[in-house]
């Protein structure tokens, strides 16, 4: 199962030119790692000051293997006091859902970091997939997906299941928690305003504000 690691990185106040620089020196050292799909790099709209690095990996085994050298947090930790106001937050998630409409190219986007009660992470985890899939019925999304992250205690599932050549069951893979991530991405400006007046982003955004807490970061792809 593909693996998602996302990383969300603070610049400090006067250190914004600085954050390209290190963001092309990340990329350059993680694309030839061992198990990467892909990455996506993106930077927040004034007045915020964030950096957003999506890495997916094939499974959870190559991130442990490349974890130490290719982490997008311990290649930006090392400026943390120098470049970016605290440590990066960086979360493991897993997919739950996505679209792609390969016509349309992605000028802006929005990540949206819900925290809800555990009680509730399941029924939005639900909810929030159907609501989705009413919206994408109209075209105004380019690229977008829905994540869901790991719970922080629970443990890699790297014990010898390759050199074993055992399957890591299903249960035991996905032991994700109340953390989740919805990158939205649209052609332009006048797209993104129809997907936020949209009545089925309007109900779902209502009922994440009533269960958690919702952080939205408006984002340039870079």
């Amino acid at each position: 199962m593909e693996l998602l690691v996302a990383t969300l990185a603070q610049m400090a106040l006067g250190k914004d030119d600085d954050g390209p620089s290190r963001l092309r020196f990340i990329s350059e050292t993680i694309q030839h790692a061992p198990g990467l799909v892909n990455a996506r790099f993106y930077r927040s709209r004034e007045p915020d000051s964030y950096y957003l690095i999506l890495t997916t990996w094939e499974d959870e085994d190559f991130w442990y293997k490349a974890q130490d050298r290719y982490s997008p947090k311990n290649l930006l930790g090392g400026s943390t006091g120098e470049l970016l106001l605290a440590s990066p937050e960086q979360w493991l998630m897993r997919y739950l859902w996505g679209y792609s409409r390969p016509s349309a190219q992605p000028a802006i986007a929005a990540a949206h970091i819900v925290t809800v009660r555990p009680d509730q992470a399941e029924r939005v985890e639900r909810s929030w997939i159907e609501g989705l899939r009413k919206q994408v019925t109209q075209p105004a999304l380019a690229f977008a997906f829905l994540a869901r992250a790991r719970n922080e205690d629970s443990e890699f599932i790297h014990n010898h299941s390759t050199l074993n050549n055992n399957k890591v069951t299903e249960d035991s893979a996905n032991n994700y928690g109340s953390n989740f991530l919805n990158l939205l991405s649209w052609p332009g400006e006048t797209q993104r305003k129809d997907f936020y007046a949209d009545q089925n982003y309007q109900a779902i955004s209502g009922f994440l504000s009533s269960v958690g807490v919702m952080r939205v970061v408006v984002l340039d792809p870079l």
